[in-house]
């Protein structure tokens, strides 16, 4: 289900992680460009979202998640980051007229990608790409496996409070599926995210 928006979003992420891996260089960039104290330290970043299922009928789930995340790179207007997806599913599927509970509990590692332009010295917007993989306390949806992946897109509005400190919006569509041909109750939807992001 989905086989070319999944496979298109595995495409991205495997890109991403390549990127990480094997090209970009944050040390080097650090000698090159001048960073100010501001953008020096650790930065983790705290998301808590709602994801509302639309688009099939017969997947009736909501979402209910929260990321930590902490950058490790950041090259000009592109951060890199890693961390940890707790996922709380509700709701049901329909097959063949049957309404099926589709409850559970997922965790696993996560990866996002993000594009940030400063407007201000107090605002900025960006572009978030992620993708977890999830482990469920069972099959997710009913009818499907006890483990998955979730993709995310979207816009993300940031206001800096000070140096240290940043709070932020998103607006996000997501897709959740475990990318296999059978077995596969895969879903999509949208939502919306607040993030809290601290730099020590």
């Amino acid at each position: 289900m989905n086989k070319k928006l999944f496979r298109a979003a595995a495409f991205l992420t495997a890109g991403v992680f390549w990127a990480g891996a094997a090209g970009v260089s944050c040390a080097a960039d650090k000698m090159q460009t001048p960073v100010s104290p501001a953008k020096q330290g650790e930065k983790i970043e705290i998301q808590m979202e709602y994801l509302d299922g639309r688009y099939f009928k017969e997947r009736d789930i909501d979402l209910y998640d929260l990321h930590l995340y902490r950058q490790y790179c950041k090259v000009h207007h592109i951060s890199l980051h890693y961390g940890l997806t707790v996922e709380r599913a509700v709701g049901a599927t329909t097959e063949q007229g049957i309404r099926r509970d589709s409850q559970a509990v997922g965790l696993g590692p996560s990866y996002m990608i993000r594009w940030e332009k400063d407007w201000s010295s107090k605002w900025s917007g960006s572009i978030d790409g992620t993708g977890s993989i999830l482990a469920y306390n069972h099959a997710h949806p009913a009818g499907g496996r006890a483990f998955g992946f979730l993709w995310r897109i979207g816009p993300r509005l940031t206001y800096h409070c000070n140096e240290s400190d940043s709070v932020s919006l998103a607006y996000l569509f997501h897709h959740s599926s475990n990318g296999f041909n059978s077995h596969n109750p895969g879903y999509n939807g949208v939502g919306f995210s607040l993030g809290f992001a601290h730099r020590f």
